[in-house]
């Protein structure tokens, strides 16, 4: 069913990945347009085959003016934005139709689903659909926002997923994503140090690329001059926040890392994430009473339950299958067996195939 859609992407060399981000789409909207900033592959011809405009850019060192340029080219009613390493998930098809039964004017928040190191799978938000109006534009030279009329806009929250390959290891080291993205981010830095967002951006970047203490660094300065009784409202500061204790947790720097969790909690109560690395630090810390608060830490989580993806950043199994199988470890360690094998059962059952191999370590 073609929707009133058109498909804006800006690309350079995606020959890996862009025909099956089309394939993934193409049934569903009336216009693609590929916006090529130099690509030396066989990614145009590639987009042109899928049934794809493609017009050639210089590109500028700016997401947002690229994006732009794309937009400007778009004829449907409505937008959707995508890039090459993103599918649509082959369960939001009738979610993406459904959005449109309502005839609504607003524009469309979807879940992205990554794909990250180790085959964890973490989800954030972004706005995604929205109409074809001038009002509508990318402002930010590196993880660009929409804006309308020079605000965020007002959108409603749908359930379409779009599925994101690119922050696995192997994909981010062969294209080079975290020397451009910092580089960048470190120059719009350089102009505006006030410039929360940016910060923030260039300490996730830092942690993406495993250096930690240059990450802890930015990510302390968010924090600290966010104002308290704006924290819970800021669309990045829960995901700083989290992402600065597992930085502090990788330099097992474990009495600031749970100073941190504890004020934390104080403002996201019900981000299950929170509890987790929590519970991640106890048992790292290998001390008595540290561990004695681990199954009341990860039994938490499965009380909460998988954190809110529509209002978190979060990862996939810690109110589920990662909570049982840290249990399971708990347990092994201090010789209770049989609770370890229920606790990786359920894990395996939930579908962390992880937690099978210790199962079959213990069952021997």
């Amino acid at each position: 069913m073609k929707l009133p859609i058109s498909l804006c992407m800006i690309v350079n060399n995606e020959q890996k990945f862009i025909k099956d981000c089309l394939d993934s789409v193409k049934d569903f909207v009336s216009e693609i347009v590929v916006g090529d900033t130099g690509s030396t592959d066989m990614t145009e011809s590639i987009a042109r085959e899928c049934g794809a405009t493609v017009f050639r850019m210089e590109w500028k060192n700016d997401f947002g003016v690229a994006r732009n340029s794309v937009l400007e080219r778009a004829s449907m009613p409505y937008i959707l934005v995508m890039d090459a390493d993103e599918r649509l998930n082959q369960s939001s098809s009738d979610q993406l139709i459904k959005f449109f039964e309502y005839e609504t004017i607003n524009p469309g928040r979807v879940v992205i689903k990554n794909i990250v190191r180790d085959n964890d799978i973490t989800f954030g938000q972004a706005t995604r659909i929205f109409p074809n109006l001038p009002d509508y534009r990318y402002t930010g030279r590196v993880h660009e926002q929409l804006q309308y009329q020079g605000r965020t806009p007002k959108s409603i929250q749908t359930n379409i997923i779009i599925d994101h390959l690119g922050y696995e290891d192997g994909i981010m080291i062969e294209r080079k994503k975290i020397e451009r993205n910092l580089s960048i981010l470190t120059e719009i830095g350089k102009s505006s140090p006030h410039d929360y967002y940016i910060i923030y951006q260039i300490g996730k970047t830092h942690f993406v690329a495993k250096n930690y203490p240059e990450a802890v660094k930015y990510l302390e300065k968010v924090i600290k001059s966010i104002p308290s009784n704006s924290l819970t409202s800021s669309t990045f500061a829960s995901s700083a926040w989290l992402t600065l204790c597992y930085s502090l947790y990788h330099m097992k720097s474990f009495k600031l890392l749970n100073k941190y969790i504890e004020e934390g909690i104080e403002f996201f109560s019900d981000y299950t994430d929170l509890y987790f690395i929590y519970g991640l630090s106890l048992t790292s810390m290998n001390h008595p009473d540290a561990i004695k608060m681990v199954p009341l830490v990860f039994n938490y989580c499965l009380q909460l339950g998988e954190a809110d993806s529509t209002k978190y950043e979060t990862t996939m199994g810690v109110g589920s299958y990662k909570a049982h199988y840290n249990l399971g470890i708990y347990w092994e360690i201090i010789g209770e067996i049989d609770k370890a094998c229920s606790h990786y059962l359920i894990a395996v059952q939930q579908g962390y195939q992880i937690a099978g191999v210790r199962l079959k370590l213990l069952s021997k």
